[in-house]
């Protein structure tokens, strides 16, 4: 006969569970009693962090009318740049949000303060001109006088464009293409998602109020020196101006006359150097083989290579000859620097008792 299904089992009944907790989200840790506290998540802040000593756009126009360098890079940042985030972009840079501005040979670093812990990377980049471009631009230059004559004088000409429209090239930025961007904030990361293969794209695309507050700063910056324009395209407004005055002074000097001062020695100047920091001991030791090196001293290929470079005297109506003089002068030094060290030095002249 087989046994009662309603027959009890001899088996332990297992302890009632406690219900199961819900699944936490992800990121947020899980509560896992009354001896734990809960986490505690704090809520967004409503303004930015305030920073002290900030760089800032004063109150007023960011640029005046007459700094045309300024309004014209304006125009290109208001009509690519969505408006709300220019709102807010100006708003950071009157209030002195950006902790720091560095404008280089390849383009502007700044950190934005906003209302995270940490300043915001941002960055703005035009592209940099290699240095063959630039020598050609240089070249066409000293071609055009008019030109050469402005920038020496400390001057940007408005239509400087035409110098470098037929070498195929843009000092200024005229599309959104041209004009790349780069920020850590949240903002940009999802305007700018990344593509398939997961890099960012630093270029024209949705700009944030961090950027836009780096657009306004560059503009102030180029009201009151134009020439920064020059160093978002990779060079130095001072070398420029140097650049120029040599191939000024070969052209005038004559045909096959070398420039006396060059900025960029090809070899030498892509070489990689130790940091300071790891030399900083050693740095006045000279090494042996500096003794090896054959330095004849002889007359530079032109002659008085500074005053030539700087000119007529400032000082129209001195009673002297200024620049004379100082020819005089610097050709006495080189005399003496170019003299035998060996050669035993003149002896002094000894009055005559019969002159008395």
């Amino acid at each position: 006969m087989s046994a009662s299904t309603n027959e009890p089992s001899n088996a332990p009944t297992p302890p009632p569970q406690p219900p199961a907790s819900p699944t936490p989200a992800a990121g947020v840790p899980a509560f896992q009693g009354p001896h734990q506290r809960r986490p505690t998540i704090k809520p967004p802040l409503l303004r930015p962090r305030k920073v002290r000593g900030g760089v800032k756009v004063p109150a007023g126009d960011v640029a005046p009318a007459s700094a045309w360098a300024a309004q014209r890079w304006l125009r290109l940042v208001e009509s690519v740049a969505p408006g709300s985030r220019l709102v807010e972009g100006l708003e950071y840079a009157r209030e002195g949000q950006t902790k720091r501005l560095n404008i280089t040979t390849t383009g502007l670093d700044a950190a934005i303060q906003g209302r995270a812990d940490r300043p915001y990377a941002t960055t703005i980049s035009f592209g940099v001109f290699s240095h063959d471009q630039w020598d050609k631009v240089v070249e066409a230059m000293t071609e055009g006088s008019l030109y050469a004559a402005k920038l020496l004088a400390g001057e940007l000409s408005p239509n400087v464009e035409d110098i470098f429209a037929p070498l195929d090239l843009k000092l200024f930025p005229v599309e959104a293409q041209e004009v790349f961007h780069t920020c850590t904030c949240f903002d940009w990361r999802a305007d700018n998602a990344a593509g398939a293969s997961g890099t960012p794209r630093p270029t024209a695309g949705v700009w944030c109020k961090h950027v836009c507050c780096a657009a306004y700063l560059l503009a102030h910056r180029l009201s009151a020196e134009p020439f920064a324009i020059f160093m978002m395209r990779g060079i130095d407004g001072q070398e420029l101006l140097e650049r120029l005055r040599q191939r000024r002074a070969a052209a005038s000097a004559g045909a096959g006359v070398t420039p006396v001062y060059q900025q960029r020695i090809p070899g030498l100047a892509e070489a990689q150097w130790a940091p300071l920091e790891s030399c900083i001991e050693h740095f006045w030791d000279a090494p042996s083989s500096l003794y090896e090196v054959d330095m004849p001293i002889s007359p530079p290929p032109v002659s008085h290579p500074l005053l030539r470079r700087l000119g007529q005297s400032p000082f129209l109506n001195a009673p002297f000859p200024l620049v004379g003089l100082l020819a005089s002068c610097y050709d006495t030094v080189s005399q003496h620097a170019a003299a035998d060290p060996a050669a035993p030095p003149p002896a002094p002249h000894e009055p005559d008792p019969e002159e008395d």
